[in-house]
């Protein structure tokens, strides 16, 4: 009788494990492929005993119902108008089945993996296991690639799910993404000007002669508008240009502005105490008043080692963004956050490596924050076709709850026009000509912000090609389908064939982008980008929101369904330039909206 009493508990204990047993290869399919993206090529396989931060990402409910949310309290015509989510009310829309969320922990737990961690929604799955785990997990191979510009990074182009979990979990990262984000901070490579001059050589250039102490005209002052020099555009110009110089801040203690810092980025306090006292003297004690939020292993190395800060590009891309908007919006309060995610590869045996893309590790961050600033700047994008679609789509879901939480996102639409010429092909095996959109500028629930230059008139970039175009990913949403039909229409067939005429366009707006002062390494330098065109317009937002709140309203949240209805109305209209690229003429731009400059500049 014992005997049979042991033999049933045996049974029973099979049984119930039963569900958690590993899945047999037969059991597995492609879940997603993609091609590496020809910059790439394979050097090696990774370090089997190397720890990865893996994330899956389970199927989110209600995708529909929080863009439905986000057009309601977008629209100032909806009564709905301003009524931001709070974070718990966003998890709770999103939320994976419980179901769903039970059979990809028991997956989990079936290759012996007991340490999950899941983000508040349970939307999220974070793993660190070793590699060779992960290949199981996966039934994949991690291969080592290597960038034309040095850049190492571990992916797998393919693997594969148990067949019962592919309409449960949507996307698994680090895995087949090659996005290589672009911002200011690899500016020395790309062509554009970065002039290194010391403070009293650019304020001879300015204004002709070599003015000293209290006669010198400084940031903050009302100036003529001829003050303002093509070659050097300071914050007393962007001032004047756009009608903030005189704006005095009502609440300041309510309103908020954020920038994104990635690759290694971080705002540099000494630079930008530089920066303000010289352009914004009444500012410069925000240099040491912001604060910066380090996330996933970001940078934050505020010392004075030069081969370190070479290693980190002098933080081009963080001075820039965060002297911008502190010089425009100061005295609102500035948020950095300085996400790790794209390091070298560098193998140390049972070591987490920081190999997750920063995109998923700040929104991730940032949506399960209670309190946002009302505005946010990124200045980083690349190629949408090197972003596997289940990634964007992902990514672009998390810009729509960001959005839907009251926050205005604002991108940088890229220094390459329409595609930078000898780049314009297809990724996959046909190698097809066409133009090549830029991510995540495509992503409809964000405001894409193209570059202007010059001044009467204000025209498109002219040292560069500003990004513009068509997503091959995204359709166009409702708000900007009619616009951009007519903007088609007018081109009467020109490019046909090379770009999407159903896709989400971009830019939404624009402002200038060439030749900003800024300070990096102690010394003033020039920067031109659209990276300076993100953090002005969303510093001139700021300002606006600042009106707003003093008002006790709410704050603008998702700009796009505003703009498009009728703030355009307010912007000034650009009918000077294109987006040149791919050796063709690029978009055009004309009255109304276009595909270089949007609906234009802040006027």
């Amino acid at each position: 009788m014992t005997a049979l009493k042991l033999a049933l508990c045996a049974i029973s204990s099979l049984i119930g494990a039963t569900a958690f047993l590993t899945p047999s290869v037969e059991d597995y399919m492609v879940k997603e492929r993609h091609a590496v993206p020809q910059a790439w090529k394979a050097i090696g396989f990774a370090n089997k005993d190397e720890m990865i931060s893996l994330q899956i990402g389970l199927k989110q409910r209600n995708e529909d119902l929080i863009e439905r949310h986000l057009i309601e309290i977008s629209d100032p015509h909806h009564e709905r108008y301003g009524m931001h989510l709070t974070a718990a009310e966003v998890a709770d829309i999103i939320r994976p089945h419980d179901d769903s969320i039970s059979q990809v922990h028991g997956w989990l737990e079936g290759h012996a993996i007991d340490d999950i961690h899941y983000s508040p929604a349970k939307d999220w799955i974070t793993v660190i296991i070793p590699i060779e785990k992960a290949e199981s997990l996966l039934q994949t191979t991690y291969t080592r690639y290597e960038h034309r510009d040095g850049h190492l990074i571990t992916r797998a182009p393919e693997w594969s799910l148990p067949a019962h979990l592919h309409e449960l979990v949507e996307i698994v990262q680090p895995t087949s993404s090659f996005l290589m984000l672009k911002g200011g901070a690899e500016a020395e490579n790309s062509g554009h000007s970065l002039k290194k001059r010391n403070i009293d050589e650019t304020w001879k250039e300015l204004d002709g002669t070599h003015i000293h102490g209290e006669n010198r005209v400084r940031g903050g002052d009302v100036a003529d508008p001829s003050f303002c020099n093509t070659s050097f555009v300071t914050m007393n110009c962007l001032r004047t240009l756009y009608g903030t110089v005189d704006y005095k801040a009502q609440a300041a203690d309510k309103n908020s502005i954020g920038i994104n810092n990635y690759l290694n980025q971080t705002s540099r306090r000494n630079d930008i105490a530089q920066y303000l006292k010289e352009f914004r003297p009444e500012a410069a004690s925000a240099a040491d008043e912001f604060d910066i939020v380090t996330i996933n292993g970001g940078s934050n190395y505020q010392g004075s080692n030069m081969s370190i800060l070479r290693k980190h590009h002098y933080d081009i891309e963080g001075n820039v963004d965060s002297q911008l908007v502190l010089g425009i919006s100061y005295p609102t309060k500035m948020k950095a956050f300085n996400t790790g995610g794209r390091p070298p590869f560098q193998p140390t045996s049972h070591s987490s490596t920081n190999t997750n893309e920063p995109y998923l590790e700040f929104l991730n961050y940032a949506l399960a924050q209670e309190d946002l600033p009302y505005v946010i700047s990124s200045s980083y994008g690349d190629d949408e076709q090197s972003v596997p679609y289940s990634y964007a789509k992902r990514t672009c879901a998390a810009f729509a709850q960001l959005g839907a939480r009251g926050v205005s996102y604002l991108v940088s639409s890229g220094d390459a026009g329409v595609g930078a010429d000898g780049t314009c092909q297809s990724s996959d095996s046909l190698n097809t000509t066409k133009f090549t959109a830029v991510f995540p500028s495509s992503c409809p629930w964000v405001t894409s912000v193209g570059g202007t230059a010059n001044f009467a008139p204000e025209t498109a970039a002219e040292s560069f090609a500003s990004g513009g175009g068509f997503s091959n990913y995204f359709a166009a949403p409702d708000y900007q389908r009619t616009t951009v039909d007519r903007y088609i229409k007018s081109l009467n067939g020109t490019h046909d064939g090379l770009y999407n005429k159903t896709g989400r366009a971009y830019p939404d707006v624009a402002a200038q982008c060439d030749n900003h002062v800024f300070v990096r390494a102690g010394e003033v330098d020039t920067f031109s980008g659209t990276s300076a065109s993100s953090p002005t317009f969303a510093a001139i937002i700021a300002l606006v929101n600042d009106a707003l709140l003093a008002r006790d309203k709410r704050p603008l949240g998702f700009l796009n369904p505003w703009l498009y209805n009728k703030a355009y109305t307010a912007l000034n209209d650009i009918t000077i330039g294109s987006s040149h690229g791919c050796n063709t003429t690029g978009f055009p731009a004309q009255r109304g909206w276009d595909a270089v400059t949007g609906w234009g500049s802040p006027s």
